[in-house]
């Protein structure tokens, strides 16, 4: 973990963990959050859906968006935005490094 304002970076995952169009969920500072990696970028989201609480980290990438497991409700795994909706998911910065996949969480949530 290494923090930076008022944010605090959290390991998600080993750098070849995640392959592309892989989505993985991760407990981070007690919160649960999906992890993604599309076109070569990495992004993070609340893991629960808005629509009735889905596991978004048991999901899969479909034509670019997040798909919740539960009833299908499809999120831009960058905004966070639903595709049918105007529900929303919130998103958190997510970045490669060398040792591995780190989510940033606010220091009050973390």
């Amino acid at each position: 973990m290494s923090d930076a304002g008022d944010q605090q970076w959290h390991k998600a995952a080993e750098p070849e963990e995640l392959a592309e169009g892989g989505v993985k969920m991760c407990a981070l500072a007690g919160r649960m959050v999906a992890v993604v990696c599309h076109e070569g970028r990495y992004a993070a989201l609340d893991n629960r859906c808005p629509h009735m609480g889905g596991p978004l980290g048991q999901g899969s990438i479909e034509a670019g968006l997040l798909v919740c497991p539960w009833h299908g409700r499809e999120f831009d795994p960058f905004t966070g935005e639903c595709a049918t909706t105007t529900e929303t998911v919130e998103t958190f910065p997510a970045e490669a490094r060398e040792d591995g996949i780190y989510v940033a969480l606010q220091k009050s949530e973390a």
